[in-house]
């Protein structure tokens, strides 16, 4: 018998088998297609990140009170350069970041307080500013950018854009130490009116009215350097770039007031006596020949500065033979003396600091020289130098940037720096309300 096929529908076309090489085919269209599709989503996480954008998170919570910590610690242990504002928050820079903290007795950093981040702009410099409507913290970012963002609400206050030098990025390595404590660019000078912003560029000086973000003044400088400003006396003071010659400016008007010439062409002057960095600076030295300087920019002869002076209010602090003594600024006769072991590392207007052998600090009262509080600097037996020092103007906080001993400033950062947390912010204990607690200075035999 003959079979008979049915007939084909019509319209109708089989399907050709599935061959492996058909089949690898389709695989690959398929994982093509995929991977064209996480890069375009990928793509556009990446803009997102990578895109130049700022970010400002303000508080969640009311702005913290003045803490007292109670732990069996001596010292907080920090991996940022601290200022402290009012006793109640800590404020950090770092490389793309503001941000702040508390309470300020804390052992390491918490969660922020407020934070602004800018990217790819780095911050190169970072002040305070008391106003008349509370305290700013004005930062300065590579890009010329100057915000000031109000230390206790989180928000910006003002915004500028001034000039500055093309090769400005942070060098603050690990602790932002030299960000926060020595600007480059930044001073601020105190007046009648309020606090200056001064901002130094190459061939430039602006000033700007801190509380309002107003500018005061810009004037064009014909040294071709970016000069190291610096303020006293209702005055900026301006180094000339290649000699050893000052020229003066109204802190409020930029009006010229005078220039100076070193007596000695070969050094050239310098400040002394600054409240902090080069702020507020008292008097111009020459070597250790010194002069005061006055508010219509004259310069009067005044006792020599000792080696590692330090400024207490309206006296000048520095280390003796057997201890520390103060005398006024011009007069070489002492006020009162102190013997005792420690060095002296900083003063202000709250206390004149010395640190001891064994890592104990000792705060004296300026006015009578009498010890007022201590801290430890040490939790056991420590081989480390001091870097940088900060008074928080608080008297109860002494912040100490902690160098391996014998480091060189070269060194990557794992070397240079005593630990992951270098900052030593050191609580100091009036003597009488010393702490009950027997581990807080147990590594302080001084105590």
């Amino acid at each position: 018998m003959t079979r008979v096929e049915p007939p084909k529908p019509v319209g109708v076309t089989q399907a050709a088998p599935a061959t492996p090489a058909r089949r690898r085919w389709l695989r690959w269209t398929l994982a093509s297609l995929g991977v064209l599709a996480l890069l375009a989503a990928s793509g556009a996480v990446a803009y997102q990140v990578f895109a130049p954008k700022e970010m400002l998170n303000p508080p969640t919570v009311p702005y913290p009170e003045v803490e007292v910590i109670t732990d069996e610690r001596p010292f907080s242990e920090l991996r940022a350069a601290p200022l402290v504002v009012e006793g109640r928050i800590r404020v950090y820079a770092e490389k793309f970041r503001v941000w702040s903290d508390a309470p300020v007795g804390i052992r390491y950093e918490t969660s922020p307080y407020w934070s602004f981040r800018r990217w790819p702009a780095q911050v190169v410099g970072l002040v305070l500013a008391t106003t008349s409507s509370g305290i700013v913290v004005i930062s300065q970012w590579s890009d010329g950018e100057l915000i000031a963002i109000d230390a206790r609400r989180g928000v910006i206050a003002w915004r500028d854009s001034a000039p500055i030098a093309d090769d400005r990025r942070y060098d603050g390595r690990r602790t932002g130490a030299s960000v926060v404590y020595t600007p480059r660019s930044l001073a601020t000078a105190v007046t009648d009116g309020g606090t200056v912003l001064i901002v130094s560029a190459p061939r430039q000086l602006l000033a700007i009215d801190t509380r309002t973000g107003d500018r005061l003044w810009q004037r064009d400088l014909v040294e071709p350097c970016e000069p190291s400003v610096w303020t006293g006396a209702g005055l900026v003071v301006v180094p000339a770039c290649d000699e050893a010659r000052l020229t003066f400016y109204d802190v409020t008007t930029g009006v010229e007031r005078g220039t100076w010439a070193s007596p000695d062409p070969e050094v050239r002057p310098a400040p002394g006596l600054c409240r902090a960095s080069r702020t507020e600076c008292r008097v111009i030295t020459v070597n250790f020949k010194t002069w005061l300087l006055g508010a219509d920019a004259s310069l009067t002869s005044v006792p020599d500065l000792e080696r590692g002076a330090q400024l207490a209010g309206e006296r000048v602090i520095y280390q003796t033979g057997i201890g520390v003594a103060a005398r006024r600024l011009t007069d070489p006769e002492p006020l009162w003396s102190w013997q005792g072991r420690g060095r002296l590392i900083s003063a202000d207007s709250e206390g004149v600091y010395l640190l001891t052998d064994d890592r104990t600090v000792l705060a004296l009262s300026p006015a009578t020289g009498h010890l007022a509080a201590v801290g430890c600097a040490a939790a056991h037996d420590e081989n480390w130098e001091l870097g940088h020092v900060y008074p928080t103007g608080t008297g109860t906080y002494l912040a100490l940037e902690r160098i391996n001993k014998g480091a060189s400033p070269k060194a990557d950062d794992q070397a240079y720096y005593f630990g992951p947390r270098p900052i030593a912010l050191v609580e100091l204990y009036p003597l009488t309300k010393l702490p009950q607690w027997p581990g807080k200075f147990a590594a302080c035999a001084s105590v």
